[in-house]
């Protein structure tokens, strides 16, 4: 009886601590969704040209680097980098939210180093 009670109540946490990490995920996307277009908004055009064929480049340069790994790489080094690419493929959204994270805290952190 007190184990079914147990299991009960952890099934509940684990359901109430599962929609709080939705609304934290959310609540994160909207500010950094913020953040950047804040920096959209404030980035002159010039600056955003040359940023967009940076990354063209850095593109570019990645994908002729791992052609070339790919074609030096052994086959059970491949297979574990494609196992890590299908993982992080599966894991995107996370991956994404953290980053956005990174991204926002350095925002706010840059913006309150220029007030002091």
């Amino acid at each position: 009886m007190e184990r079914a009670l147990t299991k009960e109540k952890i099934a509940a946490m684990k359901q109430l601590t599962t929609e709080k990490a939705f609304l934290i995920a959310d609540q994160i996307r909207q500010k950094a969704g913020q953040a950047a277009q804040l920096v959209r908004d404030k980035t002159p055009e010039p600056v955003l040209d040359k940023t967009a064929r940076t990354a063209a480049q850095v593109w570019d340069g990645a994908t002729r680097v791992g052609q070339y790994a790919a074609g030096k790489a052994s086959d059970p080094v491949l297979e574990k980098a494609g196992k890590a690419a299908a993982v992080a493929r599966g894991n995107r959204a996370p991956l994404l939210v953290a980053g956005a994270a990174i991204i926002a805290f350095a925002l706010v952190r840059r913006g309150r180093g220029r007030r002091r």
